[in-house]
């Protein structure tokens, strides 16, 4: 589903990886994993019960950078990851981490894609006069119910973000965002009875590569007619895929080149899920990649199969 917005604004954001390092070389002995991660160590909090106070601490400061009295927060989105040893269902936590919400507050866990499907949301209740801003808080525990922080092929790491969205016409503007999804591989994945994650079709996880590139490849067309550009001249991408290998996959077949995305970050941090966007799109302004005027593209696939991109002019 793809939508337009001509008032939609990513005016805050703001993020952490978790406070403890761990040398993978310790954990897993896989070589194929590591391969496919080249990442010496992943990132997790040493105190979980911890997380709620600092979800609350950088939605904070993104209210702040988007300029947003606390008395005019109109709604809250929580996104969680396994926060409560378990990917899916509600998140109480995630919902009473941020209580100045004056208007409605709602929680999802859609995986690596939430920040974009929560652009989408943030786009639709705009369409209500009494609707300003939206804030959304993002919570990446994965490490909880993955065994030894990866699931067989990606390695983990755990994460906290937020982002603040406006009603504006001014700022680093939401041109787009599309979600492709795909039931074939609702099944791919299965949990075990201790709650973790384990790949159950490798067939799938292959086809799930192709259904990526060409969604992909898909979605980059159509933002670029929302931006009035073509692929080449698109200035930056942050894309979160899970892995190194999958997401340099992707991108090699776009043609796009690797010193213009946030790629780079997935060698330096595992995959924080939808946070990776969040810290992708910090790497590319402290890199000079992201300017005034810069066409940038967010994309992330999504637990079900969803890939799901959203394009901005900053």
């Amino acid at each position: 589903m793809a939508m337009y917005f001509d008032n939609l604004t990513l005016a805050g954001w703001s993020y952490e990886k978790g406070d403890f390092e761990i040398p993978l070389k310790d954990q897993i002995s896989d070589k194929r994993i590591l391969s496919r991660n080249p990442v010496k160590s992943t990132y997790v909090y040493k105190n979980e019960g911890e997380w709620v106070e600092r979800l609350h601490q950088h939605s904070k400061k993104a209210i702040n950078m988007a300029n947003i009295s606390n008395d005019n927060i109109h709604a809250f989105l929580g996104v969680h990851n396994g926060t409560e040893r378990h990917p899916m269902y509600a998140s109480p936590q995630v919902m009473a981490a941020f209580p100045e919400s004056k208007g409605f507050q709602m929680d999802f866990s859609l995986g690596c894609a939430s920040i974009i499907v929560g652009a989408q949301l943030a786009g639709l209740h705009f369409m209500k006069e009494n609707i300003e801003n939206i804030i959304m808080g993002s919570v990446q525990m994965t490490t909880q119910w993955t065994k030894n922080y990866n699931d067989g092929n990606a390695i983990f790491a755990d994460g906290i973000g937020s982002l603040a969205f406006k009603k504006s016409t001014n700022g680093h503007l939401i041109k787009y965002t599309s979600i492709d999804s795909n039931s074939y591989f609702n099944d791919m994945f299965v949990m075990d009875k201790s709650g973790t994650y384990q790949l159950a079709n490798l067939q799938k996880g292959r086809d799930l590569t192709e259904f990526m590139i060409s969604s992909f490849s898909n979605q980059l067309r159509e933002s670029c007619i929302t931006l009035k550009t073509i692929p080449k001249n698109i200035d930056y991408i942050a894309i979160s895929c899970s892995t190194y290998a999958a997401t340099k996959r992707v991108l090699d077949a776009i043609n796009f080149p690797l010193e213009k995305t946030g790629i780079e970050c997935l060698t330096q941090i595992p995959h924080m899920g939808t946070n990776d966007l969040i810290f992708q799109l910090e790497h590319g302004l402290e890199k000079g990649l992201i300017e005034e005027g810069s066409k940038i593209l967010m994309t992330g696939t999504s637990a079900g199969f969803s890939i799901a991109t959203m394009a901005l002019e900053w």
